[in-house]
């Protein structure tokens, strides 16, 4: 350990910490290490800029912060108030529920009218996030380039149909093995590929995701390993 980035991020000689801090990708740690929402109140559904179902509000949440899991929500003013049940990722709440939407934002139920909440999360770990402009769909599908897939696909982020009978961007739902409905895309359970639905036609997409890190870019790795920072 006595030449690992660990131990000369240890140390803390300033011409060493910037280089580190660089190869460890200190923004992304920054992030992943618990998150919390004070005072917010979520955005109603008709002002979403990427689309929920119908049913709920959402905390829209950057890119580089999707949730992974909610720990503790605390409502102060709403429809409903007192703390709030975390139920599983992807799972539509109902009165007095908050979960994880299927592309990492954070929803609850909009008939709650919740407009003052506390709410602690854990944003997604160790990823980057890549889009694939104007990529073409061939049968409803969005096969995902290999280079990409070979990282870890993790989460579709978002689903913008460009071209096709049916346009716009698409409300994510969790992975599966069947076709999304109509207005909706989702991964495959194997992550190479983004489907829509057939009768929406879509011919080509713009496709945000969260994958895995590039090579050489592994925090836990690059931390036990013999690092060449002088």
């Amino acid at each position: 350990m006595g030449t690992s980035l660990y131990t000369k991020i240890a140390a803390a000689q300033p011409n060493t910490l910037p280089d580190a801090f660089r190869v460890l990708h200190l923004e992304r740690m920054l992030v992943s290490s618990g998150q919390a929402l004070r005072k917010q109140a979520p955005t109603l559904n008709a002002a979403l800029t990427r689309p929920q179902l119908s049913t709920l509000s959402a905390f829209q949440l950057p890119d580089f912060a999707k949730a992974c899991i909610v720990r503790r929500a605390y409502v102060r003013v709403g429809g409903v108030t007192g703390e709030l049940t975390v139920v599983a990722f992807g799972t539509t709440p109902a009165t007095t529920q908050i979960a994880v939407a299927p592309n990492g934002d954070i929803v609850v139920l909009e008939a709650d009218a919740i407009t003052n909440i506390d709410v602690e999360f854990e944003p997604l770990a160790n990823v980057q996030i890549i889009q694939l402009p104007n990529f073409p769909v061939v049968s409803s599908d969005l096969t995902i380039p290999a280079a990409i897939t070979a990282l870890g696909v993790v989460q579709l982020i978002e689903a913008n149909a460009i071209t096709g009978t049916s346009t716009g961007k698409k409300i994510v739902l969790v992975p599966q093995s069947g076709v999304p409905a109509a207005g909706r895309a989702s991964l495959n359970v194997a992550k190479d590929k983004v489907r829509f639905q057939t009768t929406d036609a879509v011919t080509t997409a713009t496709i945000t995701l969260a994958v895995g890190p590039s090579t050489g870019e592994d925090p836990l790795t690059n931390l036990a390993a013999d690092s060449t920072l002088t």
